[in-house]
């Protein structure tokens, strides 16, 4: 049957918006009249409720016009236009998604689900609009076999989406700043892939002068919509003084729209002269002064996000890095030059009796140095009959020009020089007053070179006499700095044979201060490491605790979908997805917190003589979900008799099932993997073989490096962090054995092997790790009471939900002290405890609770996101019988709870 397309349900105007088929011409329009469910069949009552109660964005969309019902969660999404939007036809509602929209929602309404992930919207929420990243599934919704709407569960994803994003813009970043060494390529480079990744039409690098109080801007990137300001220089004052006193200050400064800023709209014409309507400005301090400006600026309003602020300041800090890196690097290699021709005017004294020569060299070389036009060195020498003479070398002109100017004379110019006075340097000699009498009418001869810049240094010998005077000029003033004044200097001691020895050993002396000083760099460097180091370990922990918070509520309330909804095949299965998932993000924040604490040595093994046979089997149960969904054949070959170690058994079996994962990953589907046991030597050896997508040769040396991974899909199916392995061999290490891998080349499969001492059998008698304690078989004739105290109020409330259809009688509170009413009014068999609670955290409350009567007896559990061994060690001495990891593993729950109720058993009956 073709779909008809009808909107005679549409208010006025609608329909040009919507163009909805209508699931059946013959439904009633609308469907349902009210937009309250009551009145709704007993199916679409049930979706309602399951859309009320849950905490993601959801909603349905029935009746040709689409229209709305929806959850708490979704009308944030809506922002101003809630609640007027119930009910309402979505097409209306969010006309600016309709566009987008309206192909996956006729395919909805056509009977065929969809799912769209990560989809950027451009939504519009309190007059704003907001780039927003979603994943979404749009179901079809049936009555009587017709389909009579959509069932919307959206999911936003803009943070990791962002954030994936982020991440490849600065390994581009990176990469890209990496292989530059000109500081004006680096600005240009970090302006223009900023610029290009946030859409911005203006980014720039300016550099501070806070003696003259302005910016100056080298390059700078536009999008063409603006004006470049490369080459421009513009006071600070132009900025206004509240400005720059939050830029000084070392805060970034962010402007929607310059008008509306109270601080920047008196300077508006500024602004408006270089088009600039909203912009950020990152500072850059050093010293206690503000060196350099990140700017990206807008020629209309425009909201800045959060993340485009903290993105801004990453460029400006990673780009001031890579130009105060590339300044020294370009000093050392200037000074590199310098000492490089120093050292060849020192060879050519040493190599050649050419007095002509030689001087010519140096002068020639002074010149350079000195960036001057002109140099001259003036010397004495004698004739054959000793007389003295005055005889000179040139760089920069021709002997005639100089010939017909004369010899300097003994002014008040020239006479330090050549009485050794010292140096003699000027920024603009016609404005000394010794220039004046140089000519009749001040200043230099006619005839003589343009000259404002001056630098002159005398020529000493060992003995003291002045054998010259070497002489630069320029046309322009303040070529000659300081610096140009001492490099200068070492050339007149290369001239001086005498002073050779000392002025070679003052350039030893300060490359040794220079060789100093980076060491002391690089001592710094290593103790801001180590602090950086222990910085991220702190974060590690954190950042466990806080995934592991809302794992916990979607844990729990997958359990309890698959509980209540057990004959609902799509229910139960999303439910299986669910929890799947969940121990997968709790595998993998387990796996990074091991690799921190192991490459820090912080893990403590639990050593006992285990029989390695075990090992392996406690790994195949722990792989084996995996192992079953991909569907691979597993060959297992272990000896008859038991092969002994002396290990840690949940750290070797920790390392095996990371090895049977990373097998499984990398095999494709109905694969085949096999594991052999062998003892040979006083050695045990398993090698673990498949014969997945195997490894390239380059990839094997480095297999079970930190983060290291084989070739990836984009899909990036196989999943993972790189951890796993290297987990493997740290491990092993610790057990004082070795683990390999080896591989015939991609395709032909893997082969991992792990080798550990073996040690003689234990002693008969001795309790192996396995070992466990028989229960009483007494049962309790009541619910268990337990109080819940977790003030997340999600996780507490999913897990009280779930405990509750398990028979337990349930109390939640959402902070410590009203936990502890609760518990010196109920007196609970056991109370669930998180630990990060906001008023009195959670050891200080058992504390509490173990010094109360009332709560003498009742058995206390930990369920936190903090899971490091220091955590559940200090968790026991607080007082806690238990430590359980968010999200709860329930089977591990369960257990406790059984003991907790055969406790109160034998209580009861005693």
């Amino acid at each position: 049957m073709s779909i008809q397309r009808s909107f005679s349900c549409l208010p006025e105007g609608a329909a040009a918006v919507a163009s909805v088929p209508a699931a059946q011409a013959e439904l009633p329009c609308p469907v349902f009249p009210s937009v309250k469910p009551d009145s709704w069949p007993e199916g679409m009552q049930a979706i309602a409720d399951l859309i009320v109660a849950s905490h993601f964005p959801m909603f349905i969309a029935w009746g040709p016009e689409l229209r709305l019902f929806y959850n708490d969660a979704y009308a944030e999404l809506l922002g101003d236009k809630h609640p007027e939007a119930m009910g309402q036809p979505f097409p209306l509602v969010r006309p600016e998604l309709w566009p987008q929209l309206q192909p996956h929602i006729l395919e909805a309404m056509a009977g065929n689900p969809v799912h769209l992930e990560n989809s950027l919207t451009n939504l519009v929420r309190n007059g704003r609009i907001e780039r927003r990243y979603f994943s979404a599934s749009i179901t079809p919704v049936c009555h009587h076999g017709d389909v009579i709407g959509i069932y919307f569960v959206l999911s936003d994803t803009t943070s990791r989406v962002l954030a994936e994003h982020r991440h490849a813009f600065h390994l581009k970043l990176t990469d890209t700043l990496r292989g530059l060494v000109d500081t004006s390529a680096i600005m240009e480079a970090a302006s223009s892939l900023t610029g290009e990744y946030l859409g911005v039409a203006r980014v720039g690098y300016g550099e501070v002068s806070m003696l003259e109080r302005s910016v100056s801007v080298d390059r700078d990137w536009t999008d063409g919509s603006v004006a470049s300001l490369a080459g421009e220089s513009r006071p600070l004052d132009s900025f206004g003084p509240g400005i720059i006193a939050q830029l000084r200050g070392g805060r970034t400064l962010r402007l929607d729209d310059i008008a509306l800023d109270a601080r920047a709209a008196p300077y508006a014409g500024g602004y408006a002269s270089i088009g600039a309507r909203s912009m950020v400005i990152v500072p850059l301090i050093e010293a206690g002064q503000m060196a350099a400006i990140f700017y990206l600026h807008e020629p209309h309003p425009r909201h800045w996000t959060d993340q485009e602020v903290a993105l801004a300041e990453d460029v400006a800090r990673h780009t001031r890095e890579v130009v105060r890196r590339a300044r020294v690097e370009e000093s050392l290699r200037d000074e590199k030059r310098v000492l490089e021709m120093v050292n060849r005017t020192g060879q050519a004294l040493a190599s050649t009796l050419d007095l002509e020569t030689l001087l010519q060299a140096i002068t020639d070389a002074g010149t350079e140095l000195a960036g001057a036009r002109f140099g001259a060195f003036f010397y004495h020498g004698e004739d054959e009959q000793g007389q003295t003479l005055q005889l000179y070398t040139l760089s920069g002109a021709a002997r005639e020009e100089v010939a017909r100017l004369g010899m300097p004379r003994a002014t008040a110019v020239f006479r330090p020089t050549f009485e050794n006075e010292g140096p003699v340097r000027s920024d603009d000699i016609t404005l000394d007053p010794r220039y004046a009498a140089l000519g009749q009418d001040g200043g230099m001869p006619p005839g003589h070179f343009a000259v404002r810049s001056y630098l002159a240094v005398p020529v000493v010998s060992r003995s003291g006499t002045v054998l010259g005077g070497l002489l630069f000029g320029h046309p322009e003033p303040g070529m000659f700095t300081e610096r140009t004044e001492r490099i200068v200097a070492g050339v007149a001691a290369q001239a001086a044979i005498a002073m050779d020895n000392a002025r070679l050993y003052e350039v030893a002396q300060k490359s040794a201060r220079e060789r100093d000083a980076l060491l002391q760099s690089e001592r710094a460097a290593r103790v801001q490491a180590e602090r950086l180091s222990h910085t991220k370990d702190e974060f590690l922990a954190m950042l466990a605790h806080e995934l592991r918070n809302p794992l916990a509520p979607i844990s729990s309330s997958a359990s309890l979908l698959s509980m209540q909804f057990k004959d609902e095949p799509r229910i139960r299965q999303t439910s299986t997805i669910i929890s799947r998932q969940v121990r997968h993000m709790s595998r993998l924040i387990d796996d990074l917190l091991d690799v921190s604490r192991v490459t820090r040595g912080l893990v403590k093994l639990k050593l006992g003589v285990v029989d390695f046979r075990d090992i392996v089997s406690g790994a195949l149960d722990q792989a084996r979900p995996l192992l079953q969904e991909k569907e691979h054949a597993v060959e297992l070959q272990l000896p008859d008799s038991p092969v002994h170690v002396r290990g840690d058994q949940t750290r070797l079996v920790q390392s095996v099932a990371n090895i049977l994962n990373n097998a499984a990953k990398y095999t494709q589907k109905a694969g085949r993997i096999t594991l052999h046991l062998q003892e040979r030597d006083g050695r045990m050896v398993l090698t673990v073989s498949d014969n997945g997508s195997g490894m390239p040769a380059e990839l094997v040396p480095n297999v079970f490096d930190l983060f290291t991974q084989g070739a990836r899909t984009l899909a990036r199916s196989q999943g993972g962090l790189g951890l796993g392995l290297t987990l493997v061999k740290r491990l092993v290490e610790l057990h004082e054995g070795e683990v390999g891998a080896a591989s015939d080349g991609v395709g032909q499969g893997s082969r991992f092997t792990v080798t550990l001492p073996c040690v003689e059998a234990p002693c008969d008698g001795v309790p192996g790790p396995g070992g466990q304690v028989e229960e009483d078989g007494a049962a309790l004739a009541r619910p268990l009471r337990l109080v819940l105290v977790d003030d997340n109020a999600d996780a507490a409330d999913s897990l009280s939900t779930l405990l509750n259809v398990q028979g337990y009688h349930t109390a939640v509170e959402y902070d410590a002290r009203s936990g502890l009413r609760r518990a010196r009014a109920e007196r609970p068999d056991a109370m669930l405890v998180d630990i990060g609670l906001p008023d009195i955290d959670g050891y200080q409350l058992a504390q509490q609770l173990r010094a109360m009567p009332e709560t003498s007896g009742t058995v206390l559990v930990a369920i936190t996101g903090y899971g490091q061994a220091r955590d559940r060690e200090r968790a026991i001495e607080a007082g806690f019988a238990h430590h359980l990891v968010k999200p709860v593993d329930m089977t591990a729950l369960g257990r406790v709870l059984d003991a907790v109720a055969a406790g109160a058993a034998r209580q009861q009956a005693g």
